[in-house]
């Protein structure tokens, strides 16, 4: 008795400890832009783990504190944490790009998952618009990626040179948003 008693109590310590731990909700303040333009304040959940959802989707919490889901097919965008995230198709889907820059050449971003030898693998993906152009996305490469951006802001020649005598440019979001920025306060 006293053994089937003992392993009932190791059981139950096991079951008890080895749930998982419900990680709260966090919300934070956002706006959401309907597709009809009208601006609805609230907050937007922040995800605990998978922070690329808020590039395909996004729970909003009214000032009701209805929660209602968006995806970037439902509304022109959203602002949170002082950016602005834009709803664009992108290789044939519908997702939100972050804004990092605005201008005669504005700089987009996005994130997400795709699937490599049984791996899932972060991207993050860097496009470029043209104020005057086609209105298309055009992708930046890591590869090249010097070569790319003095083409870019050849108009610049400060910042055509800056780039130039850089050994290396790091492709991320802090390095590309400064000198798209630097480009469109010319």
């Amino acid at each position: 008795m006293k053994k089937t008693v003992l392993i009932c109590l190791v059981l139950h310590s096991f079951f008890c400890f080895s749930q998982a731990k419900k990680v709260p909700d966090v919300f934070e303040e956002a706006y959401v832009v309907t597709l009809k333009g009208d601006t609805l304040r609230g907050q937007i959940k922040i995800p605990p783990v998978k922070k690329l959802e808020l590039y395909q989707k996004i729970s909003f919490k009214d000032k009701t504190n209805k929660i209602k889901p968006y995806t970037s097919d439902r509304i022109k965008g959203y602002g949170y944490n002082s950016y602005y995230y834009i709803s664009a198709f992108h290789n044939n889907k519908s997702c939100f790009f972050k804004v990092l820059s605005i201008g005669q050449l504005s700089l987009f971003m996005t994130k997400f998952e795709v699937l490599d030898e049984g791996e899932t693998h972060e991207v993050h993906e860097y496009c470029y618009m043209l104020e005057k152009g086609d209105g298309q996305f055009k992708i930046l490469e890591a590869k090249g990626l010097k070569k790319q951006l003095k083409d870019l802001f050849k108009s610049n020649k400060t910042l055509a040179q800056k780039i130039n005598d850089q050994k290396e440019i790091p492709f991320n979001e802090e390095t590309l948003e400064a000198y798209f920025k630097e480009f469109n306060q010319q």
